[in-house]
């Protein structure tokens, strides 16, 4: 990287830092929520397809 591309690149990391702000207990919890559900619907995909391959190859 050349000197004018870390300087860029720090000038950039600094404003970013700048504005960003912790998130609150309401956002943490949406996002937990989100996750929970996410993982549970890949679960429950994954029950559906071995189930139809089940059905279908007989085992």
């Amino acid at each position: 990287m050349s000197g004018r591309k870390i300087e860029e690149y720090i000038v950039q990391s600094r404003r970013l830092l700048r504005y960003a702000t912790k998130p609150s207990r309401k956002e943490i919890y949406q996002i937990s929520k989100i996750i929970l559900i996410t993982i549970l619907a890949v679960g429950v995909i994954d029950v559906v397809i071995r189930l139809i391959f089940n059905a279908l190859l007989g085992a």
